[in-house]
């Protein structure tokens, strides 16, 4: 697990499960020095699950390029061709808790900057042009023989597979 953040194998201190979604698992990797990440593991029934891994990937770095919260992506494989033998994300960990959890107790101005906060980050979302459509990668994820297309600069974050 060495690179990004800077940690081995024999740093985990535990491996928690916290969710499944349509298309992952994710599980949060504590570390014995406090860091923790998600790691995020595809279903197998996801297809194509390297492409689909991959231009998450992608598209969760041009977004943090473009001042959008979203974690940072410290390494993914898109192929089983490693150690664990899936393809995975491996992403910083964002604390807090959900919102079904905490709404009914939140008070109404907490509500009304909540609910702007997120009319502000769909306008910016908006605001974000794109020269075509479908999905983002990085060069290095597609085959020589794809169409691309190129959307931004090399100034965004692409993460190495650790």
């Amino acid at each position: 697990m060495r690179g990004l953040v800077d940690r081995s194998f024999e740093d985990v201190l535990s491996i928690n499960k916290i969710g499944e979604g349509a298309a992952n698992r994710a599980f949060v990797i504590n570390f014995r020095d406090g860091f923790k990440l998600v790691a995020r593991i595809p279903y197998p029934v996801i297809h194509p699950i390297g492409l689909v891994v991959a231009s998450e990937a992608a598209t969760m770095a041009f977004l943090r390029s473009k001042g959008i919260p979203v974690p940072q992506v410290y390494g993914y494989s898109a192929t089983a061709d490693n150690p664990a033998e899936t393809e995975y994300t491996f992403m910083e960990f964002s604390p807090g808790k959900q919102l079904d959890t905490v709404w009914s107790h939140m008070g109404e101005q907490d509500r009304l900057r909540f609910v702007k906060s997120l009319v502000d980050l769909e306008a910016r979302l908006f605001d974000t042009s794109l020269s075509a459509s479908g999905s983002l990668y990085f060069h290095r994820d597609l085959p020589a023989s794809a169409q691309k297309l190129a959307v931004c600069s090399a100034d965004v974050d692409q993460p190495d597979s650790l």
